[in-house]
């Protein structure tokens, strides 16, 4: 009896789900159900589901549901192709965390926070973060479908900013802290540019939550030498603490799935440094849920958040870096506005970097060599901040020489800004108070040890409105 080329369609039990194959058109559908508990949490923050692509599958929609019981439940979302699932793989496929209940990919499209291309036959994981989890556990439901046959997809490009990038040395105004629909975020990466450009920027680094594939958008962008500039960049978010890490390149990616007391955190500083990128400390002192670095500070740590726009933390965050600088390391303080969306304030915080022009390679420079003032808003220009002794000048993130109990001559230069008072920081301890005259100037003398000296304006109510990084004070 000659069989019939129309294919059945097959009802299988594969890895613990229910799978429904064609193979008329090799398409399939995986559904299961896993359940987690406040055990799975504390034993694999991680929990990985496999699932295997089918040969010729050219479209993979993933998409799965959960009770969030009124925020007790918090499942995210990550996947990697088949390869090792060590730290730092590079089957790493993306991460959209809690931002989207679906994704998709085909070989030329994704969803933001993924990367299309080819997907490869064999066994893929999920990666389900688990958050958080409620005394009664949590059913997750997962669907998973393979297509043969991609659906048509529109590929977004950014309109046209400014084209004006400066080639000489200045203070450049920036962002170090965004975010996009490629994690969290509300706006494109265009979209997010334009924001940004309008508020006067020079750069911005977009720094979705633990992907960098905004990329595929902004590449057309950065040929086309456009303002702000673009830097590539991701916040590292682990369950103790977020990193940012600025300048990462096409296929760089620095891992995330690192626990309080793991000392791998050391190894995804050294991948960023390989990689020739900063890796700078996320708003170490907030108190939402795993957003707060508990970490050790490896040696390669480049910076250091000190004002967050959305977190809100400035005095502890002073403290730890404070902490830091006293026992000799020379951390980048920085700031940023965390941005999202509105109504959160694009330029509260910002970085304002002297570097030797306006490109990638001279700003992480200005930014590891610590010549930064952070500053609480955009409109202002940046004050100038010098430390003269013995015949030598110090500015900020540079240094001088001096003796044991010296006196040094401090002048700053204020005009633009709301009319307030200076405190000087010399290793850590508040030394004077003073006040800017009516032109925003003030120039003093100040008996200082050798370490370092810093600065705080803030307005005639108190509220903080610049933040330097230190002058150094040698022997």
């Amino acid at each position: 009896m000659k069989r019939s080329r129309v294919a059945p369609v097959i009802a299988v039990l594969m890895l613990a789900g229910a799978r429904l194959y064609d193979e008329a058109d090799a398409t399939a559908r995986l559904s299961l159900v896993k359940h987690y508990t406040p055990a799975d949490r504390l034993s694999g923050r991680y929990q990985y589901v496999p699932f295997e692509v089918l040969p010729g599958t050219r479209q993979l929609d993933i998409s799965y549901e959960y009770d969030k019981a009124n925020g007790e439940n918090t499942v995210d979302l990550g996947l990697f192709e088949p390869g090792s699932l060590d730290l730092g793989t590079r089957a790493f496929r993306g991460y959209s965390g809690g931002a989207r209940t679906s994704v998709t990919i085909t070989e030329d499209t994704a969803s933001p926070g993924y990367r299309p291309g080819r997907l490869t036959p064999g066994r893929w994981h999920l990666v389900l973060g688990l958050y958080r989890v409620r005394d009664a556990g949590v059913d997750v439901t997962i669907t998973i479908d393979t297509k043969a046959t991609p659906s048509a997809s529109a590929r977004p490009t950014p309109d046209e900013l400014r084209r004006d990038r400066p080639a000489e040395p200045g203070w450049f105004m920036g962002a170090l802290h965004t975010h996009t629909v490629h994690s969290d975020g509300t706006l494109t990466p265009a979209a997010l540019m334009q924001q940004f450009a309008a508020a006067g920027f020079d750069f911005v680094v977009i720094t979705d939550h633990n992907n960098t594939t905004h990329r595929r958008e902004m590449e057309p962008y950065s040929k086309d030498h456009r303002r702000p500039l673009w830097i590539a960049g991701e916040e590292v978010t682990t369950p103790n603490g977020h990193a940012g890490v600025w300048g990462l390149d096409d296929n760089e990616w620095i891992d995330f799935r690192v626990k309080l007391g793991d000392t791998a955190v050391s190894e995804l500083v050294k991948t960023a440094t390989r990689f020739g990128a900063l890796f700078s400390i996320n708003h170490p002192t907030s108190t939402c849920l795993g957003c707060g670095w508990e970490h050790d500070v490896p040696a390669d740590v480049a910076g250091i958040e000190i004002s967050n726009g959305r977190h809100g933390e400035v005095d502890g965050a002073l403290a730890r870096w404070d902490a830091l600088l006293q026992t000799g390391r020379r951390i980048t303080g920085v700031g940023s506005s965390d941005w999202h969306a509105a109504p959160n304030p694009i330029d509260v915080a910002n970085v304002r970097v002297y570097a030797a022009s306006l490109s990638e390679a001279a700003l992480l420079a200005g930014l590891k060599a610590g010549h930064v003032i952070v500053m609480n808003g955009a409109s202002w220009k940046t004050p100038e901040v010098a430390v003269h002794a013995g015949g030598q000048t110090g500015t900020i993130g540079g240094s001088i020489k001096i003796a044991p109990r010296q006196p040094v001559q401090v002048v700053i230069s204020a005009p633009d800004l709301p009319r307030g008072r200076v405190a000087i920081v010399v290793n850590g301890s508040k030394a004077a108070d003073t006040a800017l005259d009516a032109q925003g100037f003030v120039q003093f003398d100040q008996l200082v040890s050798p370490g370092y000296i810093r600065f705080e304006l803030r307005d005639v109510d108190g509220a903080l409105v610049a933040l330097t990084n230190p002058i150094y004070l040698e022997r």
